[in-house]
């Protein structure tokens, strides 16, 4: 009775599976809608095998009971050869691959299938499939073996998609679908030489479970408040809908006043109404899944039929949001700009796409913006930037140039400013005022602040540069450098590894930059004056930095804007400012670095003024270290001012 003890099981855990499926609603794709039928199929096969199996063990079958016995094995035979064109399904929904075939290619995959029922179904007559003796005894058909023959060739198409779409899916989704199909296969392989031992269905009911457990079971891809997709998820999907070759709409709909209701509403409020509008989304269509993957933003994959579709479906989003939404009796109206991305005719780099839910769009509009294809192009130039940098710090692409910073009273030049450059192979120069900003948003700054302290460190380490007599070097640090744990750490162990000394090195901070709040910015300044740098505050009167703060900060230079000194030849207001500026600086005992002279006449204003040092085109551009090494070397202050 082991048999019946096996198959017992076997209905169990599948249609615990099938239960498990409907109550936790992990219907919203068709990879989990095979995956459900899958289970019901098993269990549906392990009941009419239950009853074959008993009426074959406990009696000699006749009359009606035999009618039962031989329509339960035949409706048995009928399901069970579902079983392998549904394992192909699932791997190519799982892989996305399934997700663009047309009805001739599914024609063509369910025609062995197709044959072998229709030998089931006609077996009544023919006996070829199965049949029963004289006492009952269940007996193999004559062709029964091309029933696993359908099996294997299901089996080999499967392999046949898993490798050769890899790249689609997660190592362990590959892995997991493979070692389940492993003990599908001995299970299949240990019933066909020993008929009698039931092993194959329970077999198959395991490896289903395991794969529901192991990747249908996906609570870490589940934002939390919502019970949709997360950004992992969303990730995941473009990656594998892009590596199969998809197309399809990326819709994101950014929330663009959310934090004023967040500021209104209490939590509990506030993801009830976001929770509202995910389960509003979610019933749109059954062609589209749902991700939060951005805390403001709400996005939508919609695999759909026709290009109008996505048309319909963005003006239904948009309506909605003006109409507004309920709580309670208060009517909520998000300000919402809504992106629209058609994949692959807008982009074809997964990364891209994630890029739709981090920017939020600089429309501060009321009401709803849509921005398709032409709107979008700053996303594919953000993008691009990130992926330059992200080349240029694993291959060493950027570059510092030094712009001479020359003492008026010593006439001769006592320091330069380390500024970094980027010459990316495919999109040529990129001004640092457009890749740093982005380097801070997404992280990468402190990488590259690290990657331009080294450089510094060694050029400050040569010889040649030694012998040029320079007070020390000027570099740039982004506050966002401070605040990651291990820089200061980074700093020492570079500078020792060089054999530099903190003194022959500046540290820049901007204005808006240094004027935090925040304790560890100001614990990490404190830290690094111990240690003995000295700061120069950059960019002076672009902020908004009190005379008490600046003070305080002890900075060893104040950087006068350039931006100021450029319009004053235009604007005597702006002519008076800096020259106001200059001279309260110097009277405080601040050295002051006046950047960005390029004529004789603005070299006399802020000179005149008081400004002790000066950086600019007139004396010299930024330039590469051995251009930089010869100018330094051969500089006269008498050929420079007489220029």
């Amino acid at each position: 009775m082991s048999d019946i003890a096996f198959l017992f099981c076997t209905f169990i855990v599948s249609m615990s599976c099938a239960i498990y499926f409907r109550i936790t609603r992990k219907l919203q794709n068709r990879q989990s809608l095979y995956l459900y039928l899958i289970t019901i199929n098993i269990g549906l096969s392990a009941a009419f095998s239950l009853i074959s199996n008993f009426i074959e063990n406990t009696t000699v079958a006749t009359g009606y009971l035999f009618f039962i016995q031989y329509t339960s094995q035949l409706i048995l035979f009928a399901l069970h050869q579902m079983l392998s064109p549904l394992y192909t399904m699932y791997v190519m929904m799982v892989n996305g691959i399934g997700l663009n075939k047309n009805n001739k290619f599914f024609s063509v995959l369910m025609a062995p299938f197709a044959v072998v029922e229709l030998l089931i179904l006609t077996n009544p007559l023919n006996g070829f499939i199965f049949s029963y003796d004289r006492n009952s005894n269940f007996v193999r058909g004559p062709l029964e073996s091309v029933t696993y023959i359908v099996a294997l060739f299901y089996l080999l198409v499967s392999f046949h998609f898993l490798a050769k779409y890899r790249h689609a899916i997660s190592k362990k989704t590959t892995f997991s679908l493979i070692y389940f199909f492993a003990i599908t296969i001995v299970g299949v392989v240990v019933q066909f030489f020993v008929p009698f031992f039931k092993l194959e269905l329970f077999a198959e009911s395991i490896s289903t479970l395991g794969v529901m457990l192991s990747i249908e079971t996906n609570n870490d891809n589940l934002e939390p408040s919502t019970r949709v997709y997360n950004r992992q998820a969303f990730a995941g999907e473009n990656v594998r809908l892009i590596h199969t070759g998809q197309s399809y709409a990326v819709i994101t709909i950014g929330m663009t006043n959310i934090r004023f209701f967040q500021r209104m509403l209490n939590y509990a409020a506030l993801n009830e109404v976001m929770s509202n509008i995910a389960d509003w989304l979610k019933s749109l269509s059954n062609d589209i899944r749902v991700f939060r993957a951005h805390p403001d933003n709400f996005s939508i994959i919609y695999l759909y039929s026709e290009p109008v579709d996505v048309d319909i479906l963005v003006k239904k989003i948009a309506d909605k949001f003006t109409e507004g939404w309920m709580y309670d009796t208060a009517l909520l109206q998000i300000n919402t700009v809504i992106k629209v991305a058609m994949i692959p005719q807008d982009f074809t780099d997964p990364d891209f796409i994630l890029e739709l839910t981090d920017i939020n769009s600089d429309v501060e509009k009321n009401g709803v913006t849509i921005l398709r294809s032409a709107d979008l192009e700053s996303i594919t130039r953000r993008a691009l930037i990130e992926h330059a940098l992200r080349n240029a710090l694993d291959e060493d692409l950027f570059e510092v140039y030094y712009q001479p910073i020359i003492d008026m009273d010593e006439k001769k030049i006592i320091s330069a400013e380390a500024l970094l450059r980027l010459n990316d192979p495919a999109l040529g120069y990129i001004p640092p005022d457009e890749f740093v900003p982005i380097a801070e948003q997404n992280g990468l700054i402190s990488d590259i602040g690290i990657a331009v302290f080294e450089k510094a460190c060694s050029f400050l380490a040569d010889e040649r540069t030694k012998s040029l007599g320079l007070n020390y070097l000027e570099i740039n640090l982004s506050v966002y450098q401070l605040i990651v744990g291990n820089t200061i750490q980074r700093f020492k162990e570079l500078m020792d590894e060089y054999g530099i000394s903190p003194n022959q090195i500046n540290l820049e901070i901007t204005e808006t930059g240094s004027i935090g709040d925040s304790n560890s910015l100001k614990n990490a300044i404190k830290e690094l004056k111990k240690i003995g740098f000295a700061f120069s505050l950059d960019d002076y009167g672009t902020g908004y930095s009190n005379l008490t703060y600046i003070i305080s900060m002890d900075f060893l230079n104040i950087k006068s804007d350039k931006g100021l000194l450029w319009s004053s030849a235009n604007n005597n207001d702006s002519k008076i400012l800096i020259t106001d500026t200059i001279q309260m600086m110097r009277r405080l005992g601040f050295n002051v670095i006046q950047e960005g002279v390029e004529t004789k006449e603005q070299l006399d204003l802020v000179v005149d003024a008081g400004a002790n040092l000066i950086q600019g085109y007139y004396f010299s551009k930024p330039i590469p270290k051995e251009e930089f090494l010869r100018f330094v070397k051969n500089f006269s202050f008498e050929d420079s001012i007489n220029q």
